[in-house]
């Protein structure tokens, strides 16, 4: 199956209890990749540095951690199990460019390393986060 992915973001909701990873994720970002996702049928995937590849209705509690490169190995080794058992064949991952944001150099390499070790091909689309709309500013 195709879907589409991106990563986790820093901002989250404050709700107490484990919420659906698409609300406690505040992202225009993750909001627009998930909205053409489900335009176009595909699914959905959200990498987070703590939880690996997760559809967005998993329920997370409230964390705050930043991928690092020595976490990259034992993560990629969980995002090949979890692209088998969601059966990806094809995965479409968006990120804001490295040059604007270099801590996102860890994420981009689990999903190069876990595609290439499940023989899944990967399609990178750099997107400009500044230029989507704010679904969550009020």
């Amino acid at each position: 199956m195709y879907a589409f992915c991106t990563y986790c973001s820093k901002d989250k909701s404050d709700a107490p209890d484990e919420i659906p990873a698409i609300q406690r994720y505040l992202s225009a970002r993750i909001n627009a990749v998930h909205d053409a996702a489900q335009r176009l049928g595909l699914s959905f995937f959200i990498l987070s540095g703590e939880y690996g590849l997760i559809p967005p209705d998993q329920l997370l509690p409230w964390y705050d951690h930043l991928l690092l490169n020595t976490e990259v190995p034992a993560l990629a080794s969980r995002a090949v199990e979890q692209i088998a058992r969601h059966g990806v064949t094809r995965l479409v991952y968006f990120s804001e460019s490295f040059a604007r944001d270099p801590q996102l150099v860890p994420y981009h390499t689990v999903l190069v390393e876990a595609c290439s070790r499940a023989g899944v091909p990967i399609f990178v689309v750099e997107i400009d986060e500044s230029a989507l709309p704010d679904r969550n500013s009020t």
